[in-house]
């Protein structure tokens, strides 16, 4: 395992992460050879805890991270099961192959990341918000995704089955080839969503609302669609023999063709299928990647002007202070400038590189040095200047 670059960050006091479990898990570490990252259990949730940077393959199963902000990092393989990660945040991460069964992962946020092949089963993932998320080939058998938001999704060849979808909303989307068989799709909403040779065998999809949606070749035998909602559906290739809640104003929304099967009591013709259903190609994946690219690099801008907002404070808190002379904390404010110009060039130049800025004790002069150190310190107002004493009161005759 290969561990680098992983950044904790807590904006209030932590109990779980605290020192001696910090010290337990080896962050220390960095050779080949380096110990799991293991977060000590807790009951207690976690707020606004900050983790980044690269930790392929590390170990926060069972860890308390309610709440926490999981930013820029390439977590592929990392073990999350039974994990707390209610309303956590995941952004601009790989997490392919990671493990997030049994984890309580209810209102978590998913923004730009890969989870191909990733192994959910058994997750709370209730009232989740996704968008732009790769789950190509995951394991997500008996889910929850019950009130959960889901744009720009792929899933194709994704293992759903016994999944709960119930009030859920899935929106361009690409499903093909997906296991939803037997899950719970009651009252879905699903817009422009690829779903050729889907496996929908006995999936409950009462009240289920289909916009735009490509059923070419997929299996529905034993489904039931009591109270569903079709708009430009294309069920071309598809067994409806067996389906239940069929009826002519249902399928009147959508097309077919000669291999196009339905149930002998319903006596109509579907109407043809003479073009793709509008909306409904699969993933751009170079566009994905574009479009995530162009916000990473804006963020990095964005993170650059900060810094150098930050700087400047700290510079005249300096100045204020007496603690640095004028002409030192001028060359290491440009210094400093220069190095995070340099590294967001290197990041537009390498697209799939991670941005990185670190600055080392043994690569900084002595001025700069103690303006770091002094940085890290409570910051605390000067005290006022001390009231000059009055002049003594000379001893005068009384002239009464």
């Amino acid at each position: 395992m290969t561990l680098r670059h992983l950044v904790f960050a807590a904006l209030f006091p932590l109990t779980a992460l605290t020192p001696s479990a910090l010290a337990a898990s080896d962050l220390g570490e960095t050779s080949d050879t380096a110990q799991a990252v293991r977060a000590q259990r807790d009951t207690d949730p976690q707020r606004r805890l900050v983790i980044g940077g690269e930790c392929a393959s590390c170990d926060f199963s069972g860890s308390n991270l309610a709440g926490a902000h999981l930013y820029r990092g390439d977590f592929a393989n990392a073990d999350f099961s039974g994990a707390q990660l209610l309303g956590a945040r995941f952004a601009n991460m790989r997490l392919d192959g990671a493990d997030f069964s049994d984890a309580s992962m209810r209102e978590v946020r998913l923004s730009n990341v890969t989870m191909s092949g990733a192994i959910l089963t058994g997750a709370n993932m209730t009232d989740m918000r996704a968008h732009q998320v790769m789950l190509q080939g995951a394991n997500a058998r008996d889910v929850q995704m019950n009130g959960a938001s889901l744009v720009q999704v792929a899933l194709q060849g994704s293992n759903l089955r016994e999944a709960d979808f119930s009030t859920a909303t899935i929106r361009s989307g690409d499903m093909r080839a997906a296991d939803l068989s037997e899950a719970r799709l009651t009252n879905v909403v699903m817009q422009h969503i690829i779903m050729h040779r889907a496996n929908l065998r006995d999936a409950s999809m009462e009240g289920a609302f289909l916009d735009h949606v490509d059923l070419t070749g997929a299996r529905l035998a034993g489904a039931n669609l009591a109270g569903a909602r079709f708009r430009a559906v294309n069920l071309t290739g598809v067994d409806l023999s067996d389906v239940d809640g069929l009826t002519p104003e249902l399928l009147a929304q959508a097309c077919g063709d000669a291999s196009t099967r339905l149930p002998d009591f319903l006596i109509i013709t579907l109407s043809a299928c003479d073009e793709p259903v509008a909306g409904t190609g699969p993933v751009d994946e170079r566009a994905f990647i574009a479009e995530a690219e162009a916000r990473r690099l804006a963020q990095l801008e964005a993170a650059q002007e900060a810094f150098a907002n930050a700087l400047a404070s700290v510079q005249s808190r300096a100045m204020a202070a007496g603690g640095l002379e004028r002409e030192a904390m001028e060359h290491a404010r440009e210094a400093l400038r220069e190095a995070a110009r340099a590294q967001a060039e290197l990041a537009r130049a390498r697209a799939h590189t991670g941005w990185q800025f670190e600055i080392r004790r043994s690569e900084v002069g002595e001025p700069v040095q103690f303006w770091l150190e002094d940085a890290q310190r409570p910051s605390t107002p000067p005290a006022p200047p001390s009231p000059p004493s009055p002049p003594a009161r000379s001893e005068r005759p009384d002239r009464r």
